[in-house]
C-alpha cells in the first residue's frame, strides 16, 4: 500500500498523539523542503521534505528535541546510532538501507 497517497487522498487519517503517550504540542508552520550535501563524493544528495515528514509526524515531534534548527550535524554513523533521522529509520520508517529513498537528488 502506497501510505502517502492513502493519506493525501483522505483514506487514512494520521494521528501525531497518543493519549498517554506523548505530550500535545502546539502545531508548527510547515517549512520548506531543503537539500542536504553529502560528506561522501559520489553520493547524490540528500533531499528533505518538510511536507511528508509533518506529514505523518507533525513538526512537534522531531523539533527541537531531535532536531535542533541550525546545528544539527548529521553524518551516517550518528544516524545508525539512532540519532536525527535514525530515531524512526531504525525502528518505525523505512529502513537505512533504502539509500536512494533520502538520497535522491543526482550527483551534477
Amino acid at each position: 500500500m502506497n501510505w502517502e497517497k492513502a493519506a493525501e487522498d483522505g483514506i487514512i487519517k494520521l494521528n501525531d498523539y497518543i493519549e498517554g503517550v506523548s505530550i500535545k504540542k502546539p502545531a508548527q508552520a510547515v517549512q520548506k523542503d531543503f537539500t542536504i550535501k553529502p560528506r561522501s563524493a559520489g553520493m547524490a544528495a540528500i533531499v528533505f521534505s518538510h511536507k511528508k515528514h509533518s506529514m505523518w509526524n507533525g513538526c512537534e515531534v522531531c523539533h527541537p528535541e531531535v532536531f535542533k534548527q541550525g546545528s544539527t550535524k548529521y553524518s551516517m554513523d550518528a544516524i545508525k546510532t539512532k540519532k536525527f533521522c535514525g530515531v524512526c529509520h531504525t525502528s518505525v520508517a523505512f529502513p537505512l538501507e533504502d539509500c536512494n529513498r533520502c538520497h535522491s537528488n543526482p550527483v551534477k
